[in-house]
């Protein structure tokens, strides 16, 4: 089944339902901002515009840093490379099509998906476009990269595997998704020879990476309710890998490690999140949605801390940097946490369009790309 209607638009990453569909608005006041004691200097380097971002439209548009160049694209299909440190333009390119994801920057080469369901790749030195390969719907997700290959989800249930050479098709899985869902698609992780993925169907899977064989099928959350809304168990965080074990995470669903080889459940535990999940090497965080910021165990699901000052500011999902959990927010907020305790370390404020995206964190450079296209860079000073 084809997924034709996107119910939900996911404004920075909160809910908003659209207009019609609903008696009243249950969206959560955004929690005033709390005052709290810096532990964590964080200094601004530079900022810059990348055209108007994703305009009107709530897209995961991350950026992307390899080695010493920070690449970005916007849904008028511009992609650029800047210097990391100055965020000066090295080159700039257009896709000549509207673009709908975020930039993947590996082997050289930089992917993007777009609304007309292709996926572009350019060389990262030049600039120059490589191929174009057609897979399908709207991509609202950034391709992956994994042994020569590039895995791309797109809307409407199908996850292709490409040839990253040049574009061509060497396998395609398909799933039969609802046609009501979340405006919003996870990527697909690699460990080894397995891909996982999830579906907006609620069901985690696991494939051969080389075949596209289904190894395992997990159904993470079961569907609840009454009305189609309320049986909507989107998978839209992308899974997280941690040596054998999977970590996913559903929308009006649970959370949940999973063996990466066998698909067996380990543990859950009841919690709705659309965002992101990040882990380290002990801990999973996690942003859900009411914009509460959680630290579980890894090995047995045990909550460690809640952090629920942030509540109702559409906050995005998390990423780690040393010692920190760094969430951006739908009103133009960056927040620092400790990992140890969820406390507030540090804060700095950015355009007041808000980011939908986490941070992108690599030595200490923390990058966050704001919905009206900004683009800025700050030094964690550790």
């Amino acid at each position: 089944m084809k997924k034709v209607t996107a119910l939900f638009a996911l404004a920075g990453f909160a809910l908003v339902l659209l207009s019609g569909c609903a008696g009243k608005d249950n969206t959560l006041p955004p929690a005033p901002l709390t005052e709290f004691k810096p532990t964590l200097r964080v200094e601004p380097l530079w900022s810059t515009n990348i055209g108007k971002g994703s305009r009107k439209y709530y897209l995961r548009m991350t950026p992307a840093i390899s080695g010493n160049t920070v690449f970005a694209d916007n849904y008028d299909g511009d992609v650029v490379a800047l210097e990391a440190q100055t965020g000066k333009t090295i080159w700039q390119a257009n896709a000549h099509t509207n673009l709908t994801s975020g930039v993947t920057a590996a082997d050289g080469k930089l992917l993007v998906g777009s609304e007309n369901g292709t996926v572009i790749a350019f060389d990262q030195a030049t600039g120059a476009r490589l191929w174009v390969a057609p897979v399908g719907s709207q991509i609202l997700a950034a391709p992956v990269i994994a042994k020569g290959m590039v895995l791309v989800k797109s809307m409407d249930g199908i996850l292709d595997a490409l040839s990253e050479t040049d574009g061509r098709q060497l396998w395609r899985f398909t799933q039969d998704v609802p046609a009501l869902s979340l405006h919003a698609e996870s990527q697909p992780a690699v460990s080894g020879n397995v891909v996982v993925a999830g579906f907006s169907n609620g069901k985690t899977i696991g494939l051969n990476l080389q075949t596209g064989q289904l190894l395992w099928s997990v159904d993470v959350s079961e569907s609840k309710g009454m009305t189609d809304i309320e049986r909507m168990i989107d998978v839209d965080a992308t899974p997280v890998i941690v040596g054998s074990v999977v970590y996913v995470g559903t929308y009006q669903g649970n959370i949940a490690a999973i063996g990466l080889q066998s698909g067996r459940l380990i543990w859950r535990h009841e919690i709705s999140t659309y965002s992101g999940i990040a882990a380290d090497a002990k801990n999973l965080y996690v942003s859900d949605a009411k914009s509460y910021v959680w630290g579980f165990d890894q090995d047995v699901g045990a909550v460690l801390w809640r952090q629920d000052h942030l509540q109702g500011r559409m906050i995005s999902g998390p990423a780690l940097s040393d010692g920190y959990v760094v969430v951006a927010d739908g009103y133009g907020y960056v927040h620092w946490m400790t990992k140890s305790e969820g406390q507030f370390a540090a804060r700095v404020q950015v355009s007041d369009a808000g980011a939908t995206v986490p941070p992108v964190i690599a030595n200490h450079l923390v990058l966050v790309y704001t919905r009206d296209g900004k683009l800025y860079a700050f030094r964690e000073m550790i």
